[in-house]
């Protein structure tokens, strides 16, 4: 059986491999926290990097589109809660309710589905679709809220904790060459990212130590 977001191997029946886990449970905890953050950015050439705005040929929007859209009705929100819906119906609950604040909805819709991760990663079918929206979703976000070159993914923390591998997702900022887990702060020197970025280190002979 292997993982149905990334295809590794796994040694027990499941839908998501424990790297997986660890990264969606990342990107969950932290879209609540990048959706506030996304207010700051509304105001065109606010996070620009191409000089002031009085310089821009065309009159700018009163606000960028491209934010106002991952905010609104159809962004994030939609994503969160369109997915908490479906796991809640695959566990034959009903549905959730949808009040409050586009802030208050994004943060129930995100933490229900992080209370459920354990279910989601070894019985919802569709953990793999789940994992691969919420990783687009995280790097379009990470997007808007960095306009600088963007940071290379170099794969997921493969450091072992003992009784699990981290997993957590691992970016070279822009103009270094420094590579720490946010999660456990384990470094990776340039000569390992290959490994990491081709899951390598999943199987025996490439294990992380």
């Amino acid at each position: 059986m292997n993982c149905t977001a990334c295809t590794r191997p796994l040694d027990h029946a499941a839908q998501l491999c424990a790297p997986c886990v660890r990264g969606l449970d990342v990107r969950l905890t932290e879209l609540p926290g990048q959706y506030l953050l996304l207010v700051d950015h509304l105001r065109p050439g606010a996070a620009r990097g191409d000089g002031p705005v009085a310089l821009v040929r065309e009159a700018p929007l009163p606000v960028r589109e491209d934010v106002l859209t991952m905010r609104a009705e159809g962004g994030i929100v939609a994503v969160l809660e369109s997915w908490r819906s479906a796991m809640q119906d695959a566990r034959g609950w009903g549905q959730p309710a949808r009040s409050g604040s586009m802030e208050r909805r994004v943060l129930a819709a995100a933490r229900g589905l992080l209370i459920n991760l354990d279910w989601v990663a070894a019985e919802f079918e569709a953990a793999g679709d789940l994992a691969r929206e919420i990783r687009t979703l995280a790097a379009q976000v990470n997007a808007l809220l960095d306009p600088a070159p963007p940071a290379l993914s170099v794969g997921d923390c493969a450091a072992d904790l003992g009784d699990d591998i981290c997993g957590a997702p691992l970016r070279v900022p822009a103009g270094t060459t420094d590579v720490r887990c946010r999660r456990c702060g384990t470094e990776y020197p340039p000569h390992m990212w290959m490994t990491l970025a081709t899951g390598a280190w999943a199987t025996p002979e490439g294990a992380a130590a």
